[in-house]
């Protein structure tokens, strides 16, 4: 049961890791992504939703506001976290991240957010 509720969240970072280390290693290809930073993010969101489900695993389902609360928490330490990242980075005098770039990471971010409102529903 368990792999099975896991199976598409490992699916996305292993085809997400796929692609991306297959457009890093290929030298043709010329894009405006900055390619590592994906990587970052989708190994940050991985991890973040091992942790939510972990949690999610752990709760009383019988109670509603509970279920709420605990999606409510997760969300916001996601934010938090993340938020807390992209300051660490602005601080570092690196490149700009660019726009393709953070709406791919925003993208990935509603899909991990989204495979985890499913799991919420299969908790029920």
């Amino acid at each position: 049961m368990i792999r099975k509720q896991l199976a598409p969240i490992l699916f996305l970072f292993v085809f997400a890791n796929t692609v991306l280390i297959f457009a890093y290693s290929y030298n043709g290809v010329s894009t405006s992504f900055n390619l590592k930073f994906i990587m970052v993010v989708n190994l940050m969101l991985f991890s973040m939703s091992i942790y939510n489900y972990i949690r999610l695993r752990r709760m009383d389902a019988s109670k509603p506001s509970a279920m709420v609360r605990s999606v409510m928490v997760g969300t916001l330490l996601k934010m938090v976290i993340f938020a807390g990242a992209a300051l660490a980075y602005a601080t570092q005098k690196k490149a700009p991240v660019g726009y393709p770039t953070l709406l791919s990471s925003m993208g990935l971010y509603l899909i991990y957010t989204w495979i985890e409102i499913s799991w919420t529903k299969i908790n029920k």
